[in-house]
């Protein structure tokens, strides 16, 4: 039987929330009927899968598309119907207190959450391995469907436990007209033609405030993951590959040299005085022309898309390297569905049917040209329209083949303490871009603080 975690990952105050928020729901997160006992149209019995989720805005109407379509084609001719409930990126921990307090009644059977937060999961009885499905010999997906970079991305301990579905990379966002008007007319493809793009492209006024920053962008848990694996493909975050051959006992960022590259570069674009190291409103500061670049998630085209609307063009391009010479390529981020055995083998059967249908050709299609995120089966990008979707909207092509370009090592750790770690390294970095730290002190101060978080949870869990 598998230990669950001892450390307790969320507080008590979510005790309310979860008896409130974790029943019945749609997209929006309001109630809706109980539809498991009910009779289909076709006169056999619906089996109700409970399906938790993260999407909103342009990203929660693409996933609704995906569910109502299986729930009108699919599900409705196997009798099964998904109840979609939005749980916001609080949806894992509540999944931890449901089991920490053996709620399985309020449990999901389907779990969207960071791939990051994986060892977690696998650490309660009740989820399921994606691995014993997909080797079914009636299985529609294996590991075969997805991309060697997303396998990897879902593999704990040498086993595909989960199934990739909203996937992406860090793009650098670029104003096309701003770039022009100074004589620019491609992006930047290293940090130190990033920092002369930054004096570039940033302007003042008369009274020398800054009306417009040539980039934004802060150095998160996420950000400096991929700044660290991307240098090479021996360019760990931690120990065990990252976490993903054991759980993982320290950083290595510090020891090989990682950390203190990209810290040198980090400092030349803080000095040009035109680099916002901050994230206020990234999206709508972009939008309004407040900033001529930006590095986001890949997972923004839509939203940034809508926001820009015909005010100006931009495009997206591979995050820029640290170094001339790297090699490795973006880190692959983002969620991936996780099952759940609630002690009823005919949900947990209709579960595995949802998740095999959200990772077709056909969902993905809808998915991805909807929200931004990578197509995960490698069939979709096969399809006539999603080639034709591409063409007329390249700047969502950029992450699939940065991602194809890149090194499948390039990823993210699975660090076990996720929240600690995230919150260490926003705190330090900010601390360094506001000069209150060198690099050497920012160096020992994330790699200390971060390793003492790891020892207080392998103590923890002996």
């Amino acid at each position: 039987m598998k230990k669950f975690m001892k450390k307790a990952l969320v507080t008590l105050m979510y005790g309310a929330a979860l008896l409130s928020a974790v029943g019945c729901g749609n997209g929006n997160g309001q109630a809706t009927n109980n539809t498991e006992g009910t009779t289909a149209s076709s006169g056999q019995e619906v089996t109700e899968v409970v399906f938790w989720h993260s999407a909103n805005g342009a990203i929660g109407t693409a996933l609704e598309n995906v569910i109502n379509t299986y729930n009108e084609t699919r599900g409705s001719e196997k009798g099964i119907r998904v109840n979609l409930v939005y749980q916001g990126y609080e949806g894992t921990d509540k999944v931890l207190l449901a089991y920490q307090t053996n709620d399985i009644k309020n449990a999901p059977d389907i779990n969207q959450g960071l791939t990051s937060t994986i060892p977690q999961m696998m650490d309660l009885d009740w989820t399921v391995s994606a691995a014993d499905y997909m080797t079914r010999e009636d299985a529609e997906i294996n590991e075969d469907s997805f991309y060697e970079a997303l396998v990897r991305s879902c593999t704990y301990e040498d086993e595909m436990v989960a199934v990739p579905f909203s996937n992406s990379t860090l793009l650098l966002y670029y104003n096309v007209d701003a770039l022009k008007e100074v004589g620019l007319d491609g992006p930047p493809e290293t940090m130190d033609e990033l920092v002369e793009y930054v004096e570039a492209l940033t302007t003042k006024d008369a009274s020398g405030n800054v009306t417009r920053y040539g980039l934004n962008m802060q150095t998160k848990r996420y950000q400096l993951t991929n700044f660290i694996v991307s240098q090479s493909e021996n360019s760990f975050f931690g120990d065990q590959e990252g976490g993903r051959l054991a759980p993982m006992t320290k950083l290595t960022i510090g020891e090989d040299g990682t950390l203190r590259a990209y810290l040198e570069k980090l400092d030349a674009l803080v000095k040009t005085g035109g680099y916002k190291y901050i994230e206020d409103s990234i999206n709508e500061e972009f939008a309004q022309g407040l900033s001529a670049m930006a590095i986001m998630s890949s997972s923004r085209v839509s939203t940034i898309d809508e926001l820009v609307g015909d005010s100006f063009e931009f495009m997206t391009a591979p995050l820029p390297k640290v170094n001339a010479e790297d090699t490795s390529g973006a880190s692959v981020g983002g969620s991936a569905l996780m099952m759940f055995d609630r002690g009823d083998e005919k949900r947990l059967e209709a579960a595995w049917d949802v998740l095999q249908y959200c990772a077709s050709p056909e969902a993905q299609y809808i998915f991805s040209s909807g929200s931004g995120y990578i197509p995960v089966n490698k069939e979709t990008e096969t399809l006539d329209e999603m080639k034709s979707y591409y063409e007329e909207n390249p700047q969502y092509l950029v992450a699939l083949e940065q991602m194809k370009n890149s090194s499948p090592l390039a990823q993210e750790p699975f660090d076990l303490v996720y929240n600690e770690i995230n919150s260490i390294i926003t705190d330090r970095m900010l601390e360094f871009c506001q000069g209150q730290l060198n690099i050497d002190e920012t160096i020992n101060k994330i790699v200390d603080e971060c390793n003492a978080a790891l020892d207080e949870y392998h103590y923890a869990n002996n």
